[in-house]
């Protein structure tokens, strides 16, 4: 009976982290930015009535597009619509001829983007080659050429993102980089094929390139500090010798 229960609790602590492995997925998979709609639906049927469940829904419901968001678009043979276009305050897109009114982003996932829009074109081109991608807008510092902000595809490769700052400097350290939102950093690593997606980047987070330049970073503010100490020192021995 005792060796009964001593299995059944083994088997218990081997479901448990499983468990809680798929309730983090869940909550990363919320804000993935190009999850698809049925990852999304099957994520809030598992979250059953919890807070994860409402805001997986809300997304959902809401889409994933507001104003001023920018969409990178590609018609073959039409050249007043390959551009980059911006979503309007109604969460609307308006696109130039052949297009004619406005299409509704509301309710439209990042994942539904290039068939919602290919299904647009193609009622006013019949046959229409059509390749719409989501642009998410990220601040790219540090050992790049180009230090700055850049709209680059949500699905994407980190490689991809560091690319439209010019590409890294002979000072970069290729195994340092990390992701910074909100002041706080969300991840570190050194593999610039990762997907963008997989990151679960959002608009405003931060790309910051490491340094290998002597002298710079914490030991810039060492010295400093430590300028400052000698500095106040060398005031207060002054004010003794006079």
């Amino acid at each position: 009976m005792i060796r009964a229960w001593a299995v059944l609790g083994g088997i218990l602590l081997l479901l448990t982290p499983g468990g809680a492995v798929a309730q983090t997925r869940d909550d990363s998979l919320a804000d993935r930015p190009m999850a698809t709609r049925q990852e999304l639906e099957a994520a809030t049927q598992r979250a059953g009535a919890s807070e994860l469940a409402v805001r997986i829904k809300t997304r959902l419901t809401e889409g994933d597009f507001r104003r001023g968001d920018r969409i990178a678009l590609m018609v073959q043979a039409e050249p007043a619509l390959t551009d980059t276009f911006v979503v309007g305050s109604q969460r609307d897109l308006m696109l130039p001829a052949p297009t004619v009114g406005s299409l509704s982003l509301k309710g439209v996932l990042r994942s539904e983007l290039d068939g919602k829009l290919s299904e647009y074109v193609n009622r006013f081109r019949t046959n229409a080659v059509v390749r719409a991608q989501p642009l998410i807008r990220l601040s790219i510092q540090g050992e790049v050429a180009r230090a700055g902000v850049y709209s680059v595809p949500a699905d994407g490769r980190l490689a991809d993102a560091l690319m439209a700052a010019g590409g890294t400097t002979q000072f970069a350290k290729p195994n340092k980089m990390s992701i910074e939102r909100n002041g706080h950093r969300v991840w570190e690593g050194a593999s610039t094929e990762i997907d963008l997606d997989a990151l679960n980047l959002r608009d405003g987070d931060q790309i910051v390139v490491d340094t290998k330049r002597p002298g710079t970073g914490t030991d810039n503010l060492r010295v400093a500090a430590l300028l400052i100490s000698i500095a106040g020192g060398l005031y207060g021995l002054s004010r003794v010798i006079k």
